[in-house]
């Protein structure tokens, strides 16, 4: 058994929620993944949860697919573990994840990083997926990937210990990703890749039926029903926006006003995404090179970025009178969108 060993991983090109950082950590830069990833990530939407840590309400933005991409992606290969089975087959924790890791398996569950990042015991859990990708023995460390860590989306060490620690006292009522699969439980996923042959070719009318979806905010949850039933409070596409910015404004004028900036961090990676995608489609042929459309499109990008780190800077600085510019962001990057991604969807359809 090695002493050390490291998965390949590439800094994620979006980086919203843990599952698209550790799918996007793991295939970025495969060119067989991308004529997956370049046909999915194109619908948004949104709807209103209870926050797992403090019970407040949250708008819950995300692309399509969401948390499910990482069974639903056919470049990998998808295993879900009970607690139990990885008890009778390891022993512990620790052994399970070197071993996996040997076997060229990524290791992505929840964790409570309460245990990891305080040294002292403290009374309260932070659940919280956690991605990891290598070990070190002699250092007692595994590598990972996660938000907790740093202000943004970065890989670390965790020892040993800590993530035991970390791992054993999550309950089955703490696993969120078990219950958000409906499955209940408690266990960790193993991930591996599955890159080597083409199995997936860009598939140019999902493209354009998932694009229509967008802009008439469309509810492409309903191709899915037979695996789980409906939500009725969803939104979809376009509307998104509206959905986003009235819930902004809510928060910011609150008596106690609550920055939650992960609704606009989703949607600034879905713009980044998109760009990436229309250059994609150009530069392989699907369509005509167009300097002008990415141009257009990247003041979409540069909008939504800078409506996201106003709000960052409103969060640090406490000035909620900036706040009436969101709307002026948003709705310029929502006017050049559509004009945009009309005349993308009329060009498919001529071919």
């Amino acid at each position: 058994m090695a002493d050390m060993k490291k998965l390949p991983v590439t800094y994620p090109m979006i980086t919203s929620w843990q599952w698209h950082a550790t799918l996007f950590s793991i295939l970025s830069d495969d060119e067989n993944a991308k004529k997956w990833i370049f046909s999915n990530y194109i619908q948004l939407r949104c709807y209103n949860i209870q926050e797992i840590f403090t019970g407040d309400d949250m708008l819950l933005a995300d692309m399509m697919p969401g948390s499910s991409a990482l069974k639903q992606c056919p470049y990998l290969m998808f295993s879900l573990l009970t607690k139990e089975q990885i008890q009778s087959y390891c022993g512990n924790i620790i052994d399970f994840i070197i071993k996996t890791i040997d076997l060229n398996g990524y290791v992505y569950g929840v964790f409570d990083e309460a245990k990891i990042l305080c040294d002292a015991e403290v009374d309260y859990k932070f659940p919280h997926e956690l991605f990891i990708y290598g070990y070190n023995r002699d250092e007692e460390v595994f590598y990972v990937g996660d938000f907790t860590f740093q202000d943004h989306y970065s890989y670390n060490t965790v020892s040993f210990s800590d993530l035991e620690r970390g791992y054993e006292v999550i309950t089955e009522q703490d696993d969120h990703v078990f219950k958000d699969d409906h499955k209940g439980g408690r266990g960790l996923y193993v991930v591996m890749k599955n890159t080597e042959h083409p199995i997936y070719e860009v598939d140019i009318e999902l493209i354009k039926q998932t694009i229509s979806e967008y802009l008439n905010s469309q509810d492409t949850k309903d191709h899915f029903r037979m695996l789980r039933n409906r939500f009725d409070d969803t939104t979809f596409g376009i509307k998104v926006y509206d959905k986003v910015l009235a819930q902004i404004e809510k928060q910011l004028h609150a008596e106690e006003p609550d920055f939650d900036i992960r609704a606009l961090h989703v949607m600034y990676d879905h713009k980044v995404l998109m760009l990436e995608r229309i250059k994609y489609l150009m530069n392989h042929g699907f369509l005509k090179y167009n300097e002008d459309t990415i141009n257009e499109y990247q003041t979409v990008v540069r909008n939504m970025l800078t409506a996201r780190n106003l709000l960052v800077r409103i969060s640090i600085t406490g000035e909620i009178e900036s706040s009436v510019r969101f709307k002026t962001y948003l709705d310029a990057a929502k006017e050049k969108e559509i004009s945009i991604l009309f005349r993308i969807l009329a060009e498919l359809e001529d071919k």
